[in-house]
């Protein structure tokens, strides 16, 4: 992409990132986080969490559900813990931990399966699968949304950042952004007065960081399942598609060949990127989230992890490779009903502007509804028409739904009001819907924000004469919930 001082929000990029690791077992000393627990005899479906953008941290044996807990609780990333059948007082029953977070939103789907239990932090738990924190019931989006008015304000970051309005209401051009963390907050307006906002976290990627993203070899990882992903090759500027593995990816690795574009385009091994993590441990300094510990005290990036090669001298970094391909090839080796997996997802919109009717099936009234289809980023719980969403999923029940308010949020679409709460009627809730839809819409172009980085930097430079720093404070960030942005290009 040619240089420029700006450039328009677009649709968010997916960053993939999973992570598997066999962590040592260890407490949650200082740890104070609540876990609720989530419905028993329901398992993680490896495959579709996976395919979401969820990611599976590492795998521990414990003694007890609490201990699960607890080594989840001390890792920073884990929101979520799986617990394997076994009795209570059963020795080395295992826990496999995950972060299901992925661009702001619960990717981890469920079926079911004897004997798991998974445990989850409780904020995740209020925010993605419990009721809704709203007064009424979250009304599905409807095509003909009069939103009246967005409004745009930085919460957080450096306050020079320049905020320009644009041809379309809802997208803004940015610019004057500096590496770091910014969160900007949407608040929309519809035309009966009723507001909502949302939030989103920006991360400005330096040359160094932003360099593990373009720069680093195409790394299949040890595990032998066959992700579609795509790396760019930068001998060549051009995105390349590659069977994943399904754990120990590094930076270079990405959901589609637009993403990775996005994030690369015009990125070569000469170019001012070209600042490669270091392959040695840096010993004596304090391990950020994604840095493994190896020698008690020293930190390696952990794209490095499973390379075939040995980075730490005590071998932690290729100790339990081997043993990753059945850890990883046991939670996809669960059998999945099709149908009950198809039909228990929750109706997606998308991100994308479009406005198609669609319907979904609504396994708590055993019913088929309407909703509104942005017109892409589909789950399979979409269907062009109503028989053919009846026919699909007749006999699917609540009994295979792992969290029941996920669809209680969005009400009664019956017009009957038997699930309304306070007598409030459809109109009130379906403008209720439509500022959500809003908000979710453009807090997803929003986390676009920072494209333009490299141009910005580069103005100003040609400006100050002067370079820009590009080595701030790191920044400890949930990377999956998170909008990450090289310094030159695009975000990744």
């Amino acid at each position: 992409m040619p240089p420029s001082s700006s450039s328009s929000l677009r649709p968010p990029l997916l960053l993939p990132l999973l992570l598997l690791l066999v962590l040592p077992r260890c407490g949650a000393a200082g740890c104070g986080d609540r876990f609720l627990t989530g419905q028993r005899d329901f398992v993680l479906d490896a495959k579709a969490s996976v395919l979401g953008g969820a990611a599976l941290l590492g795998t521990v044996y414990v003694q007890s559900e609490d201990e699960c807990r607890d080594v989840c609780c001390g890792e920073s990333r884990c929101n979520l813990a799986l617990v394997l059948p076994g009795t209570a007082e059963a020795e080395n029953r295992t826990c496999d931990l995950f972060n299901c977070i992925y661009r702001n939103s619960f990717v981890c789907s469920f079926v079911n399966q004897a004997g798991y239990l998974s445990l989850i932090r409780e904020p995740v738990f209020k925010k993605y699968l419990g009721e809704p924190l709203r007064r009424g019931k979250q009304v599905l989006p409807i095509a003909n949304a009069e939103i009246v008015d967005y409004s745009w304000k930085l919460e957080r970051g450096d306050v020079n950042v320049t905020i320009e309005d644009t041809d379309l209401p809802d997208q803004k051009n940015i610019s004057n952004l500096l590496p770091g963390v910014y969160v900007f907050k949407l608040t929309v307006t519809d035309s009966n007065d009723q507001t909502d906002s949302d939030t989103v976290e920006v991360l400005v990627l330096n040359p160094e960081q932003s360099g593990l993203y373009c720069l680093t070899p195409m790394k299949a990882g040890p595990c032998r399942a066959a992700f579609p992903r795509w790396y760019y090759n930068s001998s060549n500027g051009m995105c390349q598609h590659f069977a994943f593995g399904g754990c120990k990816p590094n930076k270079n690795n990405y959901l589609s060949n637009e993403e990775c574009m996005a994030a690369c385009r015009g990125v070569t091994a000469t170019s001012e990127r070209s600042i490669s993590v270091s392959t040695s441990a840096v010993c004596d300094s304090t391990c950020h989230p994604d840095q493994l510990v190896c020698n008690s005290s020293c930190c390696l990036d952990r794209s490095l992890e499973c390379d075939g090669v040995k980075h730490c001298s005590d071998g932690a970094d290729e100790a339990y490779c081997n043993k990753l391909n059945q850890t990883f090839s046991r939670l996809m080796s669960i059998d999945v009903d099709p149908k009950k997996a198809q039909c228990t997802q929750s109706p997606h919109t998308g991100p994308c502007r479009a406005s198609h009717t669609r319907w979904f099936y609504d396994p708590v009234r055993n019913k088929c509804y309407t909703f509104t289809y942005g017109g892409c980023d589909a789950n399979d719980n979409n269907f062009e028409k109503e028989e053919k969403c009846s026919n699909a999923c007749d006999g699917v029940t609540n009994s295979s739904v792992f969290s029941v308010p996920m669809f209680e949020r969005y009400g009664s679409r019956d017009g009957d009001g038997e699930d309304d709460e306070d007598g409030e009627d459809d109109e009130d809730g379906n403008s209720s819907g439509q500022v959500a839809l809003a908000v979710i819409l453009s807090v997803a172009i929003l986390a676009l924000l920072a494209v333009m980085t490299y141009c910005i930097l580069k103005a100003r430079r040609k400006r100050t004469h002067q370079p820009v720093a590009t080595s701030p404070a790191m920044v400890a960030l949930s990377e999956p919930d998170t909008s990450v942005y090289n310094s030159t290009t695009k975000p990744v």
